[in-house]
């Protein structure tokens, strides 16, 4: 091992070791108080500091003061939580050294605080951007993400990829994926058009390209001997349950075909009715009963039986399309996100707090469920990330590359999986880039790689 992966190595079990001490700190109720305490803190700042400024003859300073769980990540951001407590006023009859001394102690307590909090507040922040990463935050869980720049190289017809669990092995460019199934999920559709660009005056939405982009990964797949399935083929609206349940009905076709379905036929009835009633339906809403049988924090009986079945559908993959924006338009690149058990349990235990879906009576609140394989996900995503920005360099994400999150097209079934967001529709180069023609064409043949590479691997 050469000493810049012996060094990446350690970072990573570095990181594992600070997430695992953390990770119960991080998801207290105190995260909401620190956060609040911060911000207090700033806006009481800039009134201490001319009180300051007055006795301390010149010192100065300025100070800048969808209900979509279902899909989108949960992001939990911590601060420092420190109350300053202003020194009790002398009297004029005080001593002037006792007085001065005070005064030192305060100004020095003082400076101590805005020192922690401008470091541990920005840090905090730029985390919650995305622009740096901070181990053991709530969108980073157990495998965390790698901020490190991954490249992929290319050698004359075959491509050599790093990453994590990606070893020394060569990939074919036009390689075989006989035997492999994927789910193509194009994210939105029809009355959900995702994110758009320009935000005030839509001219673009994200729907038409994740529809578009699917439909050229499904055509590279295909063309390597894959079998792909997609969960819309026009713009439609196609409910997230919706599309959880076709997967449901789709791995229950493969299972059986392979002559690994564990259900009894009376069993196999029941639950395929369950999932075409969540078809049928074809709303995400806890009162419409779309959710069906994927109703509820946790994992249900139904629900389990159904992981436990894909579990062992090693060459069953599920891959949603999506694209990224940024209010800021600061953010750039493609990133990849996945499911894990702790990833989900801290963005359950947050939405207990503050999601009015999980006060109805008709939610059903479970026990935390650990079972998923999420290194299977979590290597796969690492070699989407480097596939295709090997194809487009220009796709190298200034933000987190791989996270670990919850999002409900992930969470609720047991196939190897990853939501790759290709790029960011509010940035204007990978805007430019996204409409160039070849583009879907390098985003598939990306795609297609990363899956052959993690088959070879397996």
């Amino acid at each position: 091992m050469n000493r810049k992966s012996f060094s990446s190595a350690f970072s990573k079990a570095l990181r594992r070791v600070i997430v695992s001490e953390s990770a119960d700190f991080v998801n207290t109720s105190a995260v909401f108080a620190l956060r609040v305490g911060f911000v207090i803190s700033l806006l009481h700042f800039s009134p201490i500091l001319r009180t300051i400024n007055e006795r301390s003859d010149g010192f100065h300073q300025n100070h800048m003061s969808e209900n979509y769980y279902y899909t989108m990540p949960d992001t939990n951001m911590i601060n420092p939580n420190n109350q300053v407590t202003a020194p009790r006023q002398t009297s004029a009859a005080a001593a002037p050294k006792k007085k001065n001394s005070l005064f030192r102690l305060f100004l020095a307590c003082l400076l101590i605080l805005t020192v922690f909090l401008t470091i541990g507040g920005t840090a905090y922040f730029l985390n919650d951007l995305g622009i740096i990463n901070i181990p053991g935050m709530a969108s980073e869980t157990s495998a965390g993400s790698r901020k490190g720049k991954q490249k992929t190289k290319t050698d004359g017809g075959s491509k050599s990829l790093s990453g994590a669990g990606a070893a020394e092995m060569t990939v074919p460019v036009q390689g075989d994926l006989t035997g492999c199934n994927v789910i193509l999920d194009p994210g939105h559709g029809g009355r959900d058009t995702g994110c758009v660009f320009p935000f005030n005056n839509p001219k673009y939405d994200e729907c038409d390209f994740n529809l578009r982009i699917a439909e050229q990964v499904k055509a590279e797949l295909e063309a390597r001997g894959a079998v792909v399935y997609m969960t819309r083929t026009d713009n439609e609206w196609v409910s997230l349950y919706n599309r959880i349940a076709q997967t449901h009905l789709i791995c229950m076709d493969i299972a059986k075909e392979q002559g690994i379905l564990p259900f009894s036929a009376e069993r196999e009835a029941e639950l395929r009715a369950a999932l075409q009633e969540s078809i049928d339906i074809n709303e995400d809403s806890v009162a419409s009963g779309g959710m069906g049988l994927m109703v509820g924090s946790g994992v249900g009986e139904d629900l389990q039986e159904l992981m436990e079945m894909e579990y062992e559908l090693e060459d069953v993959f599920f891959l949603a399309i999506h694209l990224n924006s940024n209010e800021s338009r600061t953010l750039h690149g493609t990133q990849i996100y996945y499911v894990s058990d702790e990833s989900v349990i801290q963005s359950e235990r947050n939405q207990m707090r503050t999601n009015s879906e999980f006060q109805r009576s008709d939610f059903p609140i479970r026990d935390e469920y650990y079972g998923r394989f999420s290194e299977r996900s979590e290597t796969l995503s690492y070699l989407l990330y480097d596939s295709i920005v090997g194809e487009i360099p220009e796709f190298d994400t200034n933000a987190h590359q791989v996270l670990a999150d919850n999002y409900a097209v992930l969470r609720e079934h047991g196939l190897t999986g990853a939501l790759i967001e290709v790029a960011f529709l509010s940035d204007d180069n990978d805007r430019a880039i996204l409409l160039q023609d070849g583009t879907n064409e390098k985003v598939a043949t990306g795609i297609a790689n990363a899956l052959e590479y993690y088959m070879m691997q397996e």
